[in-house]
């Protein structure tokens, strides 16, 4: 048998498994330049000697955990005794590197500015440089404190910069929105009432930055009152500031349900009118909004009972994501980075007995594109899709975007 036919035979029983394995594979898949796809699914172990253990000797996992827009970093919340209350996870570049771990000045809950994670936030609206941060990790030392502040805030960035040249021009002002429900001392009804939201204005000159404007706190969507009522669960801003996701809790027209409504009032306004625009029909964990692709709604990721999920606003529709793993069973809430990468941590196993294969814990990394619930629709449609799948160009692109941003290495 010749070497060319031994290869041939090779790569064409290899061709065979991934189909099965897989489904059909997109034609980019073959390719073996930067227009190659991603793998559909990837897994990330955590080393326990790092993080330490939960109470079933696996690796911890966070308990609330926020992506980064290129899926290079994760802060982490409730890390362990370990490694201390808030860590910046830096996941590598390649499958087979480990994770890297920064310590942080945070309280638990701490927060990303979104679009950028140009800064990152305190529970008390103490705002950090993510590359303070990156440099010095728990030596580092607050820029300015504003906006809304406590464990149940989140903020986005509505400046420019980032989505243009991103050349960062110096002096800049920087427009951050916050979103939080009102502070309760009543632990049981933490996490549930109406809404609020601020909006401040920032000088940055590169080194320093400070506050020079700012709305105060705002109660927001008075007029949904008669259809929502004004108690509201899980709410998630959007990256650019100009949405919301949450639950209402005692609506007056219909079931309590996952809705999007956007933020039409301008920044200094006394009241911010909401406009319904989306609901999902099912109550699961928070909502966590993607970036807008070529001036679509942007995509929503949750969990729900271990599965994680993307929601499609153009088309209504739900998916859920593939499992390549056995047992395994999301934990916290996901990320959507700006490429359309679903990562989130997880536990799973490597085989179906768990008599013999020890559970792992760590972060999933999955195409959303690639899964089997999505390539279903569109193949039950007689259409292409718009995108089959998300290529190793488009990630490249997007860590070299957040590193030169913040002036990282790469």
């Amino acid at each position: 048998m010749s070497v060319k036919w031994r290869r041939f035979k090779s790569a064409w029983a290899w061709g065979v498994w991934a189909v099965a394995f897989w489904g059909a594979i997109p034609l980019q898949a073959q390719d073996q330049t930067d227009e190659a796809c991603i793998p559909a699914l990837s897994y990330l172990p955590l080393d326990a000697r790092q993080v330490g253990r939960d109470s079933h000797g696996n690796a911890a996992l966070g308990t609330y955990e926020r992506i980064s827009p290129d899926g290079r970093f994760i802060l982490r919340s409730y890390s362990g005794a370990q490694v201390g209350k808030v860590t910046l996870m830096e996941l590598p570049s390649a499958v087979a590197s480990s994770i890297r771990l920064y310590r942080t000045p945070f309280s638990n809950e701490a927060f990303p500015v979104q679009g950028t994670w140009r800064y990152l936030v305190d529970v008390s609206g103490e705002h950090y440089r993510f590359l303070d941060i990156f440099r010095s990790q728990a030596d580092a030392k607050p820029l300015f404190k504003g906006g809304m502040t406590g464990f149940y805030a989140a903020a986005s960035e509505m400046s420019e910069g980032p989505n243009g040249s991103n050349k960062v021009p110096k002096p800049e002002r920087v427009q951050i929105r916050s979103l939080s429900w009102p502070q309760n001392a009543d632990p049981d009804g933490q996490g549930v009432g109406p809404l609020q939201i601020a909006t401040i204005e920032v000088q940055d000159d590169g080194s320093t930055a400070r506050v020079v404007t700012t709305s105060g706190a705002r109660f927001i969507c008075g007029g949904r009152t008669s259809a929502d009522g004004n108690v509201y669960a899980l709410p998630m801003l959007s990256v650019d500031g100009t949405e919301f996701s949450a639950i209402p809790q005692v609506p007056r027209v219909g079931q309590p349900s996952m809705r999007v409504y956007g933020l039409g009032a301008a920044p200094q306004a006394k009241a911010h009118e909401c406009d319904l625009r989306a609901d999902l029909g099912l109550s699961p964990g928070k909502a966590v909004f993607g970036f807008p692709q070529d001036h679509a709604s942007a995509w929503l990721a949750f969990s729900d009972l271990g599965h994680v999920y993307v929601h499609d606003r153009a088309l209504r529709r739900t998916f859920r994501l593939d499992h390549a793993k056995h047992g395994v069973l999301a934990s916290a809430f996901p990320g959507l980075t700006r490429d359309g990468r679903v990562i989130y941590g997880a536990t799973w196993r490597d085989c179906a007995d768990a008599k013999t294969c020890p559970e792992q814990a760590g972060y999933v990394v999955a195409d959303p594109y690639q899964s089997q619930a999505y390539r279903d629709h569109w193949r039950a449609a007689g259409a292409k899709p718009p995108l089959s799948c998300i290529t190793q160009k488009a990630v490249a692109a997007e860590r070299a975007r957040f590193a030169r941003f913040h002036g990282l290495p790469d």
